[in-house]
């Protein structure tokens, strides 16, 4: 991909909305030449006033002066008005074009790039308020453009009438422009060094004013510590970019005064150069007036500019990482390209073959050469403690990672040649979507879905009684975002992600402890509807409670990221090996718990 920069901004602006680009660039070089147009015009009005006498061909030329400076004048008020709601126009198009194209980019990035904590900074940077920073960088390009044809100009005119002034202005100007630069840069990683912190400090905010966090907040009394926190992360951020600032602040100053000099000297000189007629007296007085004010342009104006101008260059060069980041679907759909994957046109079988992992940036193989099979119709069950590699194996038959050792096929080929929408998940941090009920269940079923096939898998989950309770029935809009929603407790929501996989017309349901929420009884009772709900699919079923998969055809007891034992349930207790350790031991907290509630009853 070529290098993006912030000249790009200029393209994307025109790409978006051509007419307002050019009206927004026509009317910023129109501002620039204003001064140089309003020295000459003062320079000769000044100069005719001076020797103003009773020629009517005379008086008529002050006037038409006159009416040039009104005019000029006027043009800068209107322009700078016009110029502000342009730039407003041109921000919303970019909200409404630009932001969701970078959006969607970022949504199709590879899994493994969003669980990397540099990379998740970085787009926090670039997609905050990027519709204004694209804006902003188009203005500050503009600005910079202008500042620098107002101060040619102003430049070539005192070059005209004292040409050394000019020469020794420009010189000393020079490195002002160079320090704005690597200041802006600076500015820019400094920032970056603070998006860290600043996300940290985000947590601690939430966790202070969200809603779902005020229960535990007054059972545990965790405020005043929390507040604490948020104060010193904030003030940690606060004197770091305060400092960069200071910093920059001094330098670009520091050059500042020495335009500020050179131009009171350049003024100085101008004097006796008028007296002695070298200089006409209205010249002299155009070009006070004008070295006033480019002082102000070169020693403030224009260093900042040259300092956003370097700070944009930064945002852009991360814009440009992010654009060149690989896809999860391979292709980039905005670029107008067809996705090149397969489709499982009937599932058969699926294997693991001495597949072994290690996360991004790791040493540690969380699965070692595991191998498997995973047949038609039948129901699968992975077991093992925490870390044992259970979800990974999950991740890696969704492809949220790629790179691994060893083969993973359906019916015979590598797993990557396919799209992967033959399975259907639901996992134990589902997505809560801030819809109604009906799109929240259907949303996975691009075919539609009938009142009774709805009301049908409502039915066989258990979440009809709860439904017909809500006040708008299955177009109730679920969540806490607007006034009219309505939030459901955690198991509910778990049945709709369970009602959202049973709707699913993939071959393959991947359960990942979504009963969590739920107690063991319900659990149970939801596993056994759910086996005739996906009847002649198949099901992988991941869970920490053993009595819950008892009823799938072959479990698979994962250790170290190896299969350790495979078999039913019957078979496995009959081994007496891990698995009849860890049911038995489950078995036993059960039946302490079952002995603790008699004892209560009892006394």
């Amino acid at each position: 991909m070529r290098k993006i920069h912030v000249m790009d901004a200029v393209k994307i602006v025109f790409r978006i909305d051509f007419a307002a680009a050019g009206l927004f660039f026509i009317l910023n070089l129109f501002m620039a030449v204003v001064p140089s147009l309003q020295t000459l015009v003062i320079a000769d009005f000044v100069d005719q006033v001076m020797a103003l006498g009773s020629a009517d061909t005379q008086n008529r030329k002050v006037l038409l002066l006159i009416f040039f400076l009104v005019a000029l004048v006027a043009y800068s008020w209107i322009s700078k008005s016009l110029t502000e709601l342009v730039g407003q126009h041109i921000e919303m198009r970019l909200r409404a074009i630009f932001k969701p194209w970078l959006v969607e980019k970022i949504s199709r990035l590879k899994y493994e790039a969003m669980e990397n904590e540099s990379i998740r900074d970085k787009i926090s940077r670039i997609n905050t308020n990027a519709e204004v920073q694209v804006r902003e960088a188009y203005s500050c390009l503009l600005r910079l453009l202008g500042l620098i044809l107002k101060v040619a100009g102003i430049l070539v005119i005192m070059l005209s009438q004292v040409w050394w002034l000019a020469f020794l202005l420009l010189i000393v100007s020079i490195p002002c422009f160079r320090i704005a630069m690597k200041s802006g840069k600076e500015d820019y990683e400094a920032q970056a060094d603070v998006t860290k912190v600043s996300r940290v400090n985000e947590y601690y905010n939430e966790m202070l004013k969200k809603r779902e966090y005020v229960d535990e907040r007054t059972l545990f009394g965790y405020q005043q510590e929390y507040r604490d926190k948020f104060l010193h992360q904030y003030e940690k951020a606060r004197n770091y970019t305060t400092g960069v600032r200071l910093k920059w602040f001094i330098k670009t100053k520091a050059g500042s005064m020495a335009v500020i000099l050179v131009s009171a000297f350049s003024l100085a000189v101008m004097i006796p150069l008028t007296l002695d007629g070298r200089l006409s007296f209205g010249m002299f007085m155009a070009l006070v007036n004008a070295v006033f004010g480019i002082v102000q342009n070169m020693s403030w104006d224009l260093t900042y500019c040259i300092d956003r101008n370097a700070w944009y260059n930064q945002y852009f060069q991360e814009l440009e990482e992010i654009f060149a980041m690989e896809e999860e679907q391979g292709v980039a759909e905005h670029e107008g390209m067809e996705k090149t994957k397969k489709k499982v046109s009937e599932f058969r079988i699926l294997e693991f073959r001495n597949v072994s992992f290690k996360y991004p940036g790791t040493e540690h193989k969380i699965l070692k050469d595991i191998s498997f099979q995973i047949q038609h119709g039948k129901k699968y069950a992975f077991v093992g403690a925490n870390g044992a590699g259970k979800t990974t194996i999950i991740k890696l038959l969704n492809g949220l990672y790629q790179e691994y050792e060893g083969k993973i096929l359906i019916n015979g080929e590598d797993i990557r040649n396919y799209d992967r929408d033959f399975l259907s998940n639901v996992f134990q941090d589902f997505a809560r979507y801030p819809i109604s009920v009906r799109e929240n269940i259907t949303i996975g079923r691009k075919d539609g879905v009938s009142e009774e096939e709805l009301t049908a898998v409502m039915d066989e989950i258990g979440m009809r009684q709860t439904v017909d309770k809500l006040k708008d029935g299955v177009n109730t809009v679920l969540g806490k975002i607007k006034e009219d929603s309505q939030d459901i407790s955690g198991g509910e929501w778990q049945k709709i992600a369970l009602a959202r996989c049973a709707l699913s017309k993939a071959p393959i349901s991947i359960l990942d402890e979504p009963t969590a929420a739920m107690d063991p009884v319900y659990e149970s009772k939801i596993y056994r509807n759910f086996q005739q709900i996906s009847r002649g699919k198949t099901v992988l079923l991941i869970s920490h409670r053993l009595a819950s998969v008892k009823m799938a055809d072959i479990i698979f007891v994962i250790k170290d990221g190896m299969v350790s034992e495979t078999g039913s349930h019957s078979q496995l207790m009959a081994k007496g090996g891990l698995y009849k350790r860890m049911y038995e031991e489950q078995a036993k907290w059960y039946e302490e718990d079952r002995k603790g509630v008699n004892t209560v009853y009892e006394s």
